[in-house]
């Protein structure tokens, strides 16, 4: 089996672009290395494959692909987002659905806040790690931290805290304790008016993350119209996140 395998993009006015990209590498990067430079910028675009018009998403891999429909060949449609003109219709932020993280130490990563946190793997391969709180409400996204990589500088993130809620923070104290002493924390429960928190530190790599852990108090728990939130939001937990065409 070859290390790379040949993409075609075909674009809607005929044109086509070609050449070898590793079987690893995501379609994503691929639009990066053949497509002309700008293309991608300030567009709406799908692409399908030309054989089949399945839908192709820009994270799977270009060697599956292949290999599953035989060629790599894969057609754009590509439209300009509307620039303002007018009045700008109304919008609203529904909620956080997901954190993307780049990782100096992704095995580890994804060791802690699954085994330590109790969080759900839904995808986990060499371009990323999905874990979903098992509600599927959120995810965290988990990428290496390489030069190179679309959408990434190739440094490690470095943020303040990530937060999760608990039904139980006592229960959840003793598991870290048992589990990952490495997680250094005073174990301290500190109350607000809402909540009780607990704050604590661990390491991926080079790279140290705050952890807040919180149990909401009786009263302040829940939504007045779940509907709000829940009827936008995506289910993680539904499902395996992407597509993978894998032998057999």
């Amino acid at each position: 089996m070859t290390e790379t395998v040949t993409v075609t993009f075909q674009l809607e006015d005929g044109t086509t672009f070609s050449g070898a990209v590793p079987r690893l590498a995501i379609v994503h990067e691929a639009m990066e290395k053949l497509l002309p430079h700008g293309f991608l910028k300030n567009k709406r675009i799908s692409i399908v494959h030309a054989h089949s018009d399945d839908l192709i998403y820009p994270d799977m891999f270009c060697g599956e692909i292949h290999d599953h429909y035989g060629a790599a060949v894969l057609r754009i449609t590509a439209r300009a987002l509307p620039e303002p003109d007018g009045a700008l219709r109304p919008w609203r932020n529904v909620g956080f659905d997901h954190l993307a993280l780049s990782m100096a130490d992704r095995r580890a990563a994804v060791d802690f806040f699954t085994r330590g946190l109790g969080m759900v793997i839904m995808r986990d391969d060499e371009h990323l790690a999905v874990l979903s709180a098992p509600n599927g409400n959120n995810a965290l996204f988990l990428f290496e931290a390489e030069p190179g990589k679309p959408l990434s500088d190739g440094v490690p993130s470095r943020i303040h805290h990530i937060g999760f809620v608990v039904d139980d923070l006592e229960a959840a104290y003793q598991h870290l304790r048992a589990n990952f002493p490495e997680f250094a924390s005073d174990f301290t429960l500190l109350e607000r008016l809402e909540r009780w928190s607990l704050y604590g530190r661990i390491a991926f790599g080079n790279i140290t993350f705050m952890i807040q852990l919180s149990q909401i108090k009786d009263a302040y728990r829940g939504f007045p119209d779940p509907r709000t939130y829940a009827d936008l939001m995506y289910d993680y937990s539904s499902r395996h996140y992407g597509v993978r065409y894998m032998p057999g």
